[in-house]
């Protein structure tokens, strides 16, 4: 069986991110790599990935094809159209789907093997998409529903059609004013049968769901293991799950308290702490850096810092002194749902010494702040905020 997985969405809500959400690395592999490992686990070995044109040599790995435009799902699929045919299972690239929800999905494709296979979870309050209507004599499905929701069934990117080039027509005939072609072709295809599924899910949308992904990946994906090749002085402290990769070098006295990933050729510098925290590869936490229950990605220097529930995409470099805040004074929320959040920080931006950036700020690619300022609001890519 074949999967098509959709991976050319524009992203205009991760912003200021700018690295293509499947390609962002959790654990030393990208999201699309841990996607398709899962989609292997139950069977399905054959894999077409739709991206968008920036991406395509990016991409060496598994066979692609071009979706010219950001033209949503339907024309996701359309892209793919050419090379579809026969038993296809499409899915996000991007969406983390609890393995118990595909081994279901699974088991539903041999139970109803001729018939169109959809996903559904409870919805959650921090969800939004389109949701199943189980009230008339055919399932239907209402994307982002105007009024009150049709019923609790919130509908995953996870759709199984025995013959793909029926939904294809399905989806040529099909035209909408809103953003719900896909949806529409598949109410107009009827005969689906609903999984009505349980487990985690996270999709990545906005920037600090990539925190929700690094906490899903610390709690179901770490390999509490240390390579060989690592080096952790005798009075560094090592506490809980631990992933430490190849050529990774933890100091005197620094202290490391899992679940905690650090990737390959990272340096824990003297005296420093990492909790709950994914460090990729190449990242070098310096001398009495504090690293909480945060993103860093791979290539990012700190120096002296503290970072809480921030994510620090690549190649970012904080300034001795520097400070990311992520607490209100009155406790309040800082974006629905999280009253902590520190800053969103987007490849290559840079502090200077004893910057203090406020609670939920972001720094788009290649930001800079002076230092010893006070960054109280978001700065745009290439912005330069001086002394």
């Amino acid at each position: 069986m074949q999967a098509l997985i959709l991976a050319a969405g524009e992203g205009k809500r991760i912003k200021p991110i700018v690295t293509s959400k499947p390609l962002i690395p959790f654990g030393g592999q990208t999201l699309l790599d841990r996607v398709i490992h899962n989609l292997k686990a139950v069977g399905i070995n054959k894999f077409l990935v739709v991206v968008s044109p920036k991406d395509q040599d990016k991409l060496k790995a598994y066979p692609t094809v071009i979706q010219p435009q950001p033209n949503g799902m339907s024309g996701a699929v359309l892209a793919a159209r050419s090379v579809l045919v026969g038993p296809t299972v499409v899915v996000n690239g991007d969406d983390l789907i609890d393995p118990k929800i595909l081994t279901k999905f699974s088991q539903a494709i041999k139970t109803y093997q001729d018939k169109v296979v959809v996903t559904a979870i409870k919805s959650r309050p921090d969800l939004t998409g389109g949701y199943f209507d189980l009230r008339g004599p055919t399932l239907q499905v209402v994307e982002k529903p105007k009024e009150k929701q049709p019923s609790e069934w919130l509908k995953l990117v996870l759709d199984y059609f025995p013959r793909i080039e029926e939904f294809i027509a399905a989806l040529k005939s099909t035209q909408s004013l809103r953003d719900d072609v896909y949806e529409q072709a598949l109410n107009q295809l009827g005969n689906l049968s609903l999984v009505k599924a349980d487990g985690y899910f996270q999709p990545l949308k906005y920037p600090w769901q990539i925190l929700d992904l690094a906490q899903l990946i610390l709690t179901h994906y770490l390999k509490p293991q240390t390579h060989p090749s690592a080096q952790i002085h005798k009075t560094a402290v090592i506490e809980g799950l631990v992933q430490i990769e190849a050529g990774v070098r933890i100091m005197p006295y620094a202290i490391i308290k899992g679940p905690v990933y650090l990737g390959k050729q990272v340096i824990i510098g003297d005296h420093a702490l990492v909790r709950n925290s994914l460090i990729e590869a190449n990242s070098v936490v310096g001398y009495k850096s504090e690293i909480v229950r945060s993103y860093v990605g791979p290539n990012n220097n700190f120096h002296a810092n503290y970072v809480g529930d921030s994510v620090i995409e690549a190649d970012c470099n904080l300034g001795s002194g520097a400070t990311l805040a992520n607490l209100r004074f009155d406790k309040k929320e800082i974006i629905p749902g999280r009253n902590k959040l520190g800053a969103i920080m987007a490849q290559a931006s840079q502090l200077g010494v004893n910057v203090s950036v406020m609670p939920g700020v972001s720094l788009g690619a290649k930001a800079i702040v002076g230092s010893g300022l006070v960054l109280a609001k978001s700065l745009e890519a290439g912005e330069f905020k001086k002394n």
